[in-house]
């Protein structure tokens, strides 16, 4: 794997301590709109959709050039379950299982990380190319999460225990 991808797979995360910074649990989990997700679903979204992708990349591994269906995070129980978790509990399963998936991705050789899998609308990539795919899906959630957060922080409400550090 590339180290520059594999030091944004690292480093990406970390931008949550200053997304979430100042915000309780309670506006974390607030959603701004009644059919737009809460900076926590992001969140739950994200630690789901990071199963998905490990899951799709070992799926690359053991098949030739497997198809993959559109992932839908409303038509997964396992999106279910994370969005009942604590948000310590959500924020350390998520940080825990991305440390797990880059030792993964570390050690692939380079025949492994040429081997493609077909997304059903950016069709054929390597696995780099899920990588790149997984890191820009995450900034986009990250991006949602610094607007929703924003949104919040400029509102005249009190803003209650703050949210740190989530390390």
């Amino acid at each position: 794997m590339k180290p520059t991808i594999l030091s944004r797979l690292t480093d990406q995360p970390d931008a949550l301590d200053h997304l979430l910074f100042g915000l309780t649990e309670d506006q974390i989990r607030h959603r701004p709109q009644p059919d737009k997700w809460s900076i926590f679903e992001n969140l739950a979204h994200l630690g789901r959709y990071q199963e998905v992708f490990s899951e799709r990349i070992k799926q690359i591994q053991q098949e030739d050039t497997p198809t993959f269906e559109r992932y839908v995070a409303d038509e997964d129980a396992g999106f279910g379950e994370w969005t009942q978790l604590s948000l310590l509990s959500l924020v350390e399963r998520l940080r825990g299982e991305r440390a797990v998936l880059n030792a993964f991705l570390s050690i692939l050789r380079e025949e492994q990380l040429t081997r493609t899998g077909i997304h059903p609308v950016y069709g054929a990539m390597t696995v780099e190319g899920w990588a790149e795919f997984f890191l820009l899906h995450e900034a986009h959630h990250f991006f949602t999460i610094l607007k929703i957060g924003g949104s919040l922080r400029s509102a005249d409400e009190p803003m209650g225990l703050y949210v740190l550090s989530i390390d």
